[in-house]
């Protein structure tokens, strides 16, 4: 009876589920990814706004700032492991202060480099973390396949341009371009996107620019746009001037919030939203 119960609890020890903790949203939608749920996120309460789905669940803790997590809730949760991208990376001594039975592991989906590779580095990269190896190359493969069959629905849109922005506010918006989750999955469908090197990106395959700067773009090019969007633009096509004139606010499609620096998670919502809405306007 003694053995059965010892080797119970070895068995349970084995299977513990490895407690992670992401302080940014990219590893976050990974780990769901890839059926593995974080223990907490950093600003869930913006996580909510900006990204949406997957949905993280009410048992995973608020961390507070992504780039500053609160300590203290960090502490308590004790973690196993906590995932920090490079760029948040000044908190490393602050967290290994206080949490020394803690890895601190970095991890950057979003750097120099083809994006798409970049993120399944780092999905490959957190699975081995959490050891769901295997579950992710299967998903990996999934994913490609999602795309050959989508992209079959959108045959009749291949000789259609988009440009994908999202409004800072009615003077400045910010446009995505090959290198960025958008500009993947507008290529994985098979469609143009607007944004060639017309304009400077970042990491993120973002460019800044006025909406004038929209002008450059070629002129058969239809605007997707990303919520949250902070002006009402049926009122500023229809008394601004600027608006009026552009051609892409013509005919545009607006897609719920799909986070701009996500994973493979986004580009399958925003796939699915985008063809959705191309297909009602057909």
């Amino acid at each position: 009876m003694k053995f059965l119960v010892l080797l119970a609890l070895l068995f349970g020890v084995l299977h513990a589920q490895i407690k992670v903790v992401s302080t940014d949203w990219t590893a976050a939608e990974i780990l769901k990814f890839i059926g593995y749920k974080p223990s907490a996120v950093g600003d869930k309460n913006s996580y909510k706004i900006w990204v949406g789905e997957p949905d993280l669940g009410e048992d995973v803790v608020d961390l507070g700032l992504r780039m500053q997590p609160n300590i203290e809730r960090l502490i308590k949760l004790d973690p196993d492991i906590v995932i920090v991208p490079s760029f948040f990376s000044f908190n490393i001594t602050a967290l290994a202060k206080h949490l020394s039975n803690t890895k601190i592991i970095v991890i950057d989906a979003y750097k120099s480099g083809n994006l798409e590779e970049n993120l399944k580095e780092a999905t490959l990269e957190i699975s081995k973390l959490v050891n769901k190896e295997n579950e992710a190359k299967n998903l990996l493969d999934g994913n490609d396949k999602f795309f050959n069959s989508l992209s079959a629905k959108v045959t009749n849109l291949k000789d259609d341009t988009f440009a994908v922005i999202q409004f800072i506010d009615s003077k400045r918006v910010r446009i995505y371009g090959t290198n960025s989750i958008y500009g993947i999955t507008l290529s994985k469908l098979g469609l143009k996107n607007a944004l060639s090197n017309e304009f400077e990106t970042n990491l993120w395959g973002i460019a800044t620019i006025p909406v004038t700067s929209l002008f450059k773009l070629p002129k058969n090019t239809k605007a997707v746009i990303i919520k949250p969007n902070p002006i009402n633009l049926k009122e500023q096509i229809k008394f601004n001037s600027l608006f009026a004139s552009l051609d892409m606010f013509k005919d545009y499609v607006e897609l719920e919030p799909v986070w701009g620096a996500g994973a493979y998670l986004s580009m399958q919502k925003f796939a699915k939203a985008l063809i959705s809405l191309l297909g009602d306007k057909q």
